[in-house]
């Protein structure tokens, strides 16, 4: 595998690994709403703002995984085929 390609692959996985950790953040926030929504006494604004941040970092998650998709497929069509033998 050449620099170049070793290069984009660490790429793809470091943002495999930032999709990941803004799932998780996106699930603890949904936490915290759920959490907001049962007390009740939470004004609007934050409960908003809240809500606001879960999509915002669903969306981010999902983009970022979308390019570790297409920069693993883009690393796999410069591998070089194996050699055989």
């Amino acid at each position: 595998m050449s620099a170049d390609v070793t290069a984009i692959s660490a790429h793809a996985d470091t943002l495999h690994a930032d999709a990941c950790a803004l799932a998780a953040c996106a699930e603890r926030l949904r936490a915290v709403e759920a959490a907001l929504e049962a007390g009740g006494a939470a004004p609007a604004w934050l409960r908003a703002s809240v809500e606001y941040h879960v999509g915002a970092c669903a969306s981010a998650a999902a983009d970022l995984e979308t390019a570790s998709r297409r920069l693993r497929r883009w690393a796999d069509q410069a591998s070089p085929p194996a050699r055989s033998g």
